[in-house]
C-alpha cells in the first residue's frame, strides 16, 4: 500500500525507492528517515564531517543510488557538527544525507535497531583547538553503547534524511487505522454513533 510517510507512525519501517527506511521523525519542514541497510566506509582523513569522504561520498554516488537519480526530492538540512566535548569549532554544515548525531542518537535511542557493528555519527570526540584531536568520531556499537572509533577506518554507517512528508511511500503489513491520529478517529466515532 502506498501512503504519504506523514500518515507512517515513528519508528515504523517503510519502502523508500526499494529500501528499507525507518521513520525517524515528522518535523514541519519534513519527514527525517534512516536507511537500514548498514554501508561501510571510512570516515575520512579527519573528524570534520563537513570536510570528510563520507559525506562527500553520502551526498553523491550514494544520494543518487539511493533516490532512483531523483536527489532533489531529498531537503538539504543543517547537521550539528558539536563535539561530544561541547567543542562548536566545526559549526554546521548543510547536506542532504548523513549520519545521526550524538544527540540524535540518544533522542531515538527507543526506536534505533541495534546495528550489525559499530556505525558513525557525524560527532567528534573532540576538536584541534580544544584538545588537538582530529582522529575520533563518536558512533553507535551494535550492543547499543556509545563509543569512539578513528576516523581512517571503514566501519557501519546508516545514514539519515529528510524527505517531504507529502511524498508516498510504500508500506507493508500495516494496520489501515494507523494513519489516523487517536483525535480522528474518535472524532469519526462519535460522528457514527450520532448519526
Amino acid at each position: 500500500m502506498k501512503t504519504p510517510v506523514l500518515n507512517i507512525a515513528t519508528g515504523k519501517t517503510v519502502d523508500y525507492h526499494g529500501e528499507p527506511c525507518l521513520v525517524l521523525e515528522h518535523r514541519k519542514d519534513g519527514t527525517l528517515m534512516l536507511h537500514l541497510d548498514q554501508m561501510t566506509h571510512a570516515f575520512g582523513s579527519t573528524n570534520n564531517f563537513a570536510a570528510s569522504s563520507l559525506r562527500a561520498h553520502l551526498n553523491g554516488p550514494y544520494l543518487r543510488s539511493l533516490t532512483d537519480g531523483n536527489p532533489d526530492e531529498i531537503i538539504t538540512r543543517t547537521v550539528d557538527l558539536t563535539a561530544l566535548n561541547g567543542s562548536k569549532e566545526y559549526g554546521t554544515c548543510e547536506c542532504k544525507v548523513a549520519p545521526l548525531t550524538l544527540d540524535e542518537l540518544r533522542k531515538y535511542h527507543d526506536i534505533l535497531p541495534l546495528p550489525e557493528r559499530f556505525e558513525w555519527s557525524v560527532t567528534p570526540w573532540s576538536t584541534p583547538k580544544v584538545n588537538e584531536d582530529e582522529t575520533w568520531v563518536m558512533g553507535l556499537h551494535s550492543n547499543g553503547s556509545i563509543n569512539y572509533s578513528r576516523c581512517n577506518l571503514s566501519v557501519g554507517s546508516r545514514p539519515a534524511f529528510l524527505i517531504p512528508s507529502s511524498l508516498t511511500v510504500e508500506v507493508e503489513d500495516t494496520n489501515p487505522l494507523e494513519q489516523y491520529s487517536i483525535r480522528e478517529l474518535a472524532e469519526e466515532l462519535f460522528r457514527r454513533i450520532n448519526s
